[in-house]
């Protein structure tokens, strides 16, 4: 009867171990894919920002060597309207673009958590 007892006791260590274990790896699975999202938002500030870095001082120093040559008053007000207007496109374009960036790596983050919540409400059943 004790041999038994024992067998029954070792069976239920051996499934709680494997239940662990498989919980474990699903936990880093899904770690590592939020990770990766948090990897690909900050990739995506960076890229943005830099854009944004990049073009509108591209502008300036055009605004610049434009403002250099201006030779009437009404050039210098066509010129520095241009030179906004350009600014303000640059800036929107790369927003949008950004924008769009985010709300797919938003998608991608509420996706990995629906994934933790289904596979602990799961953990949980089968404890």
């Amino acid at each position: 009867m004790t041999f038994l007892g024992i067998g029954w006791l070792r069976g239920l260590a051996e499934r709680n171990l494997d239940q662990s274990k498989a919980a474990f790896e699903s936990w880093l699975m899904l770690t590592r894919k939020a990770a990766e999202g948090i990897e690909y938002q900050t990739y995506a500030v960076r890229e943005c920002s830099m854009s944004i870095a990049q073009e509108t001082i591209s502008n300036a120093f055009e605004y610049a060597g434009r403002l250099a040559h201006v030779r009437q008053p009404q050039e210098l007000a066509q010129v520095q309207s241009e030179f906004i207007s350009r600014q303000a496109q640059a800036v929107g374009e790369r927003t949008k673009a950004f924008a769009q960036s985010m709300a797919k790596a938003n998608e991608t983050a509420a996706n990995t958590f629906r994934e933790i919540t289904q596979v602990s409400g799961k953990q949980a059943e089968a404890a």
